[in-house]
Order: structure tokens, then C-alpha cells, then sequence
């Protein structure tokens, strides 16, 4: 991610690992006007927010600057109704005053919602509310600005050959090269290499995040964000171990992945090359940046289907998330209910049945992250018209 969170939202770590086994519409099935119903009243959720209310005044106040930079009468289409860029920013504005009005109120702010907003829920796979959240983050690897000591593999620039060439094909009679010739070489000695990291299987996972930091050895920090890719289509490399029985699908994740890959050094060429997807990365001043420009805040932001969905939405999530235990075991589940922004899309987050919610950085974040394969509810708010 890093002007866009396009590859890391492109690659969720579920689908990552092993794809995606949830049930998804086809892009060509729905139009935007069907990927979600106007509820009554009567139909709202509780709502309810279990995290920092804070943090959603800085994500909705972010958003902002995604929402002026278009023309105040650019329309929004939730559902069967639209609405204009202008009365978007009015919408949050004002939900900004309801949040202090309600000083934490619960009643208070459930009845704000139900006299003064419209609220739509997106219909997902089922067609009946059924929406399938995986979760993504922004990970922080070791690096050098130069070659040397345990600093010996590379992030690449974008190759200016490839520059600019759109979708899954280069343009180019033959592919670009994949990532098994990258790293065996084929673009060594022509200048690309931005930074150079100390772990070969970290370095895989930021590529399928597509954007994340690097702590060089003086404590200082860059961040780094998704340029291009070589072209070639994704395969999860997850799939190979679960494929020969190494991880069983309900225990892969991305640290299963990480903890079977150190044990067994001899497979990491075999399970990484399956993927002959490379990402290319460039330097960014901000870390996690949505599809929208905009850098997201840590557990308020989401991605989805922009084809059918209001970028810049103010959103309500209604899903789970994993408990742990000391000693990071997975233990249970437990709601995740908070208001969040639409903020990122990508290739993987397709249909009205998907969204990927963004855990933020750290290792808590990679953790929740990577266990996060939950069904769900998705709601879409907005002030009424008077």
C-alpha cells in the first residue's frame, strides 16, 4: 500500500495463503443500483463502536481529504439511491456533532441514527446480508539502505520497461519475468533496488500486503507502498501446504505459513515460487494508503468492491474477531461490532458477499490479521434528505 493499499486489498491473507473458499458474487451478477437495500427503521442494527471513538474522528476527519478533492456534485450511489460528494462531507460532518452530542451514549446515538440517517446493507453472497471479512495490515520488516551482512534481499523499483502497462498482461509478447527469475536474479546490476531486508519469507508477505516499513539499523523508519506488479496472475503459495497435508485448511494462517516455512528451510523455494506474482514497491512519507489517497487509521478503515460500493462511505462493521491467549494460541472469537470508513478496494474484494477490514500495524494487528476469516453484516450510513 503506499499510494494505494491496491495489491495488499488485491491479496487478502486468507486469500493469500490458500484463496478464498468463501462464497462470492460475480462481478457481472450484480449492478450497483442491487449491491445493497434501503432499511427501515425498524430493521436498523444496534450500533454499537468497541473501539476508540478518537480514532473514528480521525479516520472520518482523513476522509476528508478524500471527499473535497472532488467535485461537490460527483454522485455516490448507495444502492437504489445516490447522493453528491457535497452531501457525503455534510453527512459525516454532521456525524461528527451526533458523536459529540451523545458523550458515549449508547441510546443517544442509536436514536440520532434512526431519526436523522439513512442506512443500507449491502446484500452480500447470499442476498441476504451475508458478508465475508478477511483482514489485512501493514507489516514492518529490518532493512539497510545497502547490500551487506544479513541485508541481502532486495525490494525493486518498478522497471521502467513495464512501466505503466495495466492489468495482468505486460504488454509484451513474452511475460515479464516471475518472481523465481527476480530472485534468482534477472534484474540484478540495473540500479532498482530501493532497500534490502533481512528476511526472505517477511519479505513474501510484504509483497502480498503490498505496502508496509522498513526499520533501518539507526532506528529510523521508511515506509514503502505498491508501484506495479510483473504481470503475471496471483497463486496463493499457502495452497501448496495445505494442498500436501503440511497445514490443514482450518489451521493455515499467516503464521502457520511463517512457523512451517523457518522449520523447513528446504521447502521456501519450492512453496514461494509457486506464486510467480512480483510486486514492485516505491518509497511513500505516509504508510497505508487507501485506494481513496488517503492513509488509513488502524481498525477504521475497510476495502471493498468499488465497482458497486461509495468510496469515502461512512460504514458500520458487524463481524468477529479472534482471542488469543499469552502465548498468541488462538482460544475463541468475539463481536467485532464499530463504525469504520470505505476506504481501499482491490482485484481479490469482489462482489457484495466481500471486504477485507484493516487491522492497522504491529504484531497484534499481523495477528488479528491473519486469523481473520469471519462471516458478517455490512451497513452503509447516511444523512437523510430533509
Amino acid at each position: 500500500m503506499m499510494t494505494t493499499l491496491k495489491y495488499t486489498v488485491l491479496l487478502t491473507i486468507f486469500m493469500a495463503v490458500v484463496g478464498c473458499t468463501a462464497t462470492t458474487v460475480k462481478p457481472t451478477a450484480i449492478s450497483p443500483d442491487k449491491a445493497m437495500v434501503r432499511l427501515t427503521a425498524g430493521q436498523y442494527p444496534v450500533f454499537t463502536d468497541d473501539a476508540s471513538i478518537e480514532s473514528l474522528k480521525e479516520s472520518i476527519t482523513r476522509n476528508f481529504r478524500y471527499l473535497n478533492a472532488l467535485k461537490g456534485d460527483y454522485v455516490f450511489r448507495y444502492g437504489p439511491d445516490t447522493y453528491t460528494a457535497r452531501e457525503v462531507k455534510d453527512s459525516l460532518l454532521y456525524f461528527m456533532s451526533v458523536l459529540d452530542a451523545a458523550k458515549g451514549s449508547k441510546t443517544m446515538l442509536n436514536q440520532s441514527i434512526r431519526e436523522d440517517f439513512a442506512v443500507y446493507e449491502a446484500v452480500g453472497s447470499d442476498w441476504h446480508g451475508k458478508v465475508y471479512y478477511t483482514g489485512y495490515y501493514v507489516p514492518e520488516l529490518n532493512g539497510s539502505r545497502t547490500k551487506g551482512g544479513r541485508y541481502i534481499y532486495p525490494l525493486y523499483a518498478l522497471p521502467k520497461d513495464i512501466a505503466g502497462l495495466p492489468g495482468e498482461k505486460t504488454g509484451s509478447v513474452t511475460p515479464y519475468y516471475t518472481h523465481e527469475e527476480i530472485h534468482k536474479g534477472a534484474l540484478a546490476g540495473r540500479g532498482l533496488e530501493l532497500l534490502w531486508v533481512d528476511n526472505r519469507v517477511d519479505l513474501f508477505f510484504l509483497h502480498v500486503q503490498g505496502s508496509g516499513t522498513v526499520r533501518l539499523e539507526n532506528g529510523s523508519t521508511i515506509n514503502v507502498t505498491y508501484a506495479g506488479t510483473n504481470g503475471h496472475k496471483y497463486r496463493p503459495a499457502g495452497r501448496v501446504l495445505v494442498d500436501e497435508n503440511k497445514i490443514t485448511l482450518p489451521q493455515i494462517s499467516l503464521r502457520s505459513i511463517k512457523k512451517y516455512l523457518a522449520e523447513h528451510p528446504e521447502d521456501v523455494d519450492r512453496v514461494l515460487f509457486y506464486n510467480p506474482s512480483y510486486v514492485f514497491f516505491r518509497e511513500s512519507k505516509e504508510s497505508a494508503i487507501g485506494s481513496t489517497g488517503v492513509s488509513l487509521v488502524d481498525g477504521r478503515a475497510i476495502a471493498t468492491d468499488k465497482k458497486i460500493f461509495p468510496q469515502g462511505a461512512l460504514v458500520y462493521v458487524s463481524t468477529r474477531k479472534s482471542e488469543f491467549a499469552e502465548d498468541e494460541t488462538l482460544t475463541g472469537q468475539s463481536p467485532l461490532a464499530r463504525f469504520a470508513l470505505n476506504q481501499d478496494t482491490g482485484g481479490a474484494i469482489i462482489g457484495p458477499g466481500r471486504a477485507d477490514f484493516f487491522w492497522g500495524r504491529g504484531s497484534a494487528a499481523e495477528l488479528q490479521a491473519g486469523y481473520m476469516k469471519y462471516n458478517g453484516s455490512l451497513y452503509f450510513i447516511v444523512k437523510k434528505r430533509k
